[in-house]
């Protein structure tokens, strides 16, 4: 027997020093900075993994497929949003029903499930979250204790963005030319608001008036535009028509400055007297998608999605416009969350 193991050991060893014996390979160490940036990578819908990018902006590095270095499994299909509540990430999985939260470090340490098509998650509530939702025509409310949903809000569609204001959740109807008000108290829809065709972001400003881009429908005429509504009244204050498919309102509170997609980008002080001016060109061969400033310094981050397929790359610029980085990240990047530890 003994000489058996020594003519295994032999051959054991010669094969190493002819073919070269490799340590397995070490699982990457994560490095987490205060101000780093968290992108969320969509995936390609019902066949590519979404994944998690944590971007450095004052070492300018950039760590891609965070979750799945961190957990050791993917985090699923069509990765939309990201929110952050108690210490805790919520990581809104769109196609694979699911909201992942995990720890600061990325941790996963729970799951919320029994979810359709959840889009953005709103902590409206010590104890209650809203789900806004693709095709399950309502909103669920999230039992913030337990991690269940607890009860369904109708709606007319698809639900998307919202705001909270005093004790309402305004929430925007794609597939509509409204406006829904919830009572968070009640659970119960008070109120709607007709605006243009297909309403897609909403934000409020630092005066209180809350904006709302709707992108219209260019195949049957029916024109975007961006409206101003007064948050106690509920009257319109101003309305501008646009042209082409604009998406994405997003607000910078330092600079009561907005800003959408519209082809390239554009931006407008929020305030009535303004109309929006081209902020940034975009040339033929970009596809921008996601778009967001960062509250901290007012940098603004875009991504180009190319042809859905590629990794995706994001440019990050001044106030001033001015380019200050570019760097790639995972398929269809879309979501930008700016966290300040």
């Amino acid at each position: 027997m003994r000489l058996l193991r020594d003519t295994l050991a032999i051959l054991i060893a010669a094969s190493c020093f002819l073919g070269g014996c490799k340590d397995e390979p070490e699982t990457p160490t994560l490095v987490l900075e205060g101000n780093d940036v968290l992108i969320s990578n969509e995936g390609n819908f019902g066949w590519g993994e979404g994944s998690l990018s944590l971007y450095n902006p004052t070492t300018k590095s950039v760590q891609n497929d965070v979750f799945r270095t961190k957990n050791g499994q993917g985090i699923g299909n069509v990765f939309q949003s990201i929110s952050y509540h108690n210490n805790q990430y919520f990581f809104v999985v769109n196609n694979s029903n699911k909201i992942v939260l995990t720890s600061d470090s990325f941790q996963q340490t729970n799951e919320i499930i029994g979810l359709t098509s959840p889009r953005y998650f709103y902590k409206v509530a010590d104890h209650k979250a809203y789900v806004t939702d693709l095709y399950s025509k309502s909103i669920s409310v999230v039992d913030m204790k337990s991690l269940t949903v607890s009860s369904e809000i109708e709606m007319n569609g698809w639900t998307e963005k919202g705001v909270i204001v005093n004790n309402e959740f305004w929430v925007v109807n794609v597939e509509s030319k409204y406006i829904y008000i919830i009572d968070i108290a009640s659970d119960a829809v008070t109120d709607s608001i007709e605006v243009r065709f297909a309403p897609e972001s909403i934000i409020q400003d630092s005066n209180g008036t809350i904006w709302i881009l709707s992108k219209g429908d260019e195949v049957n005429s029916k024109q975007p535009s961006l409206a101003a509504v007064n948050a106690v009244n509920k009257k319109f204050i101003k309305e501008i028509t646009l042209n082409g498919l604009p998406t994405n309102l997003i607000y910078d509170e330092q600079l009561n400055q907005m800003y959408f997609l519209n082809s390239g980008i554009y931006s407008m002080p929020a305030d009535t007297a303004s109309r929006p001016e081209v902020w940034l060109e975009s040339n033929n061969n970009n596809n921008f998608y996601g778009l967001g400033v960062n509250p901290s310094n007012n940098e603004v981050y875009v991504s180009d999605i190319h042809d859905f397929v590629q990794k995706s790359t994001i440019y990050r610029y001044s106030s001033q416009a001015n380019l200050l980085d570019e760097f790639k990240t995972g398929i269809i990047a879309g979501n930008f969350f700016f966290h300040q530890k």
